[in-house]
């Protein structure tokens, strides 16, 4: 379908197309679908308060902090994530409009994400994206480990590893640490209080 075009309309996902941030919200579900997990909320807590006070790392933090997963398989989260986001309507109606209108130009929209990739695929394949590119989280009988953060400059980074030659056309994010990718896109847009705003 996109092969027309040589452009690419990036997506941030967390306060950009989802309102909310997704970890959070797909802990939320997790505890309400398997209470009895519930105890972990110790390990997130302890680890929330260790990141805060600069005793560990934002990679570490995150790690600890979606131990709600346990040690369930990738088909399992898959199946959970799939359920969360059926469930689910809050998105960006602006930025729904925005990546509609990017499809229709036959501008490739890519999600390019710090949250880990089982946790978003389902949503971004409701939405019709298959091109996500998000922290690596990796699954194995014995648990599970996030690879590296896919924020600011390595989201740069594997973007062009992923899109060599491709032209940035567009660009959405709400989070300042994307301001550099706004700035390599030929249009930018920092999302505020969940409206477009041009960047440049």
């Amino acid at each position: 379908m996109f092969e027309a075009s040589n452009k690419l309309a990036i997506f941030d996902f967390d306060g950009t197309l989802y309102t909310y941030d997704s970890v959070l919200s797909f802990c939320l579900f997790y505890y309400q679908k398997k209470p009895w997990r519930l105890w972990r909320l110790f390990i997130q807590v302890v680890a929330w308060v260790a990141w805060k006070l600069n005793l560990i790392d934002t990679r570490t933090f995150k790690t600890r902090f979606i131990c709600f997963i346990a040690r369930d398989s990738a088909k399992e989260i898959e199946r959970m994530a799939t359920q969360f986001w059926n469930n689910t309507s809050s998105f960006n109606q602006e930025l729904l409009i925005a990546l509609k209108t990017c499809k229709e130009n036959m501008i490739l929209p890519v999600v390019v994400s710090a949250s880990p990739d089982l946790f978003i695929i389902p949503a971004c394949n409701k939405l019709g994206i298959k091109e996500v590119i998000a922290t690596t989280l990796n699954i194995t009988e014995h648990g599970y480990s996030l690879g590296t953060n896919c924020r600011g400059e390595e989201k740069i980074k594997r973007l062009r590893h992923v899109f060599p030659t491709q032209t940035l056309g567009f660009a959405y994010s709400d989070n300042i640490d994307d301001i550099a990718l706004l700035q390599l896109a030929e249009n930018g847009f920092l999302i505020k209080n969940g409206k477009i705003n041009a960047f440049h």
